[in-house]
């Protein structure tokens, strides 16, 4: 019974090999897709903090 449910009538090579590529493609993806999200809040993290860097120095020199 569960033989027959792996081999799917001959085909369940072609099967579960298909599964696992998208089964793997999809957590490349996601892999890929949290990879980047974080490196884009990371350079706007850095951004962020340069011109509240600026933003403060410059108001400091025109206090003087």
């Amino acid at each position: 019974m569960i033989l027959e449910f792996f081999t799917m009538g001959g085909y369940g090579f072609y099967i579960w090999l298909s599964y696992a590529f998208a089964t793997l493609s999809l957590i490349f993806l996601y892999y890929r897709s949290v990879k980047k999200l974080n490196s884009i809040k990371r350079i706007e993290y850095i951004y962020q903090s340069e011109k509240a860097e600026s933003l403060s120095i410059s108001a400091q020199v025109n206090r003087f």
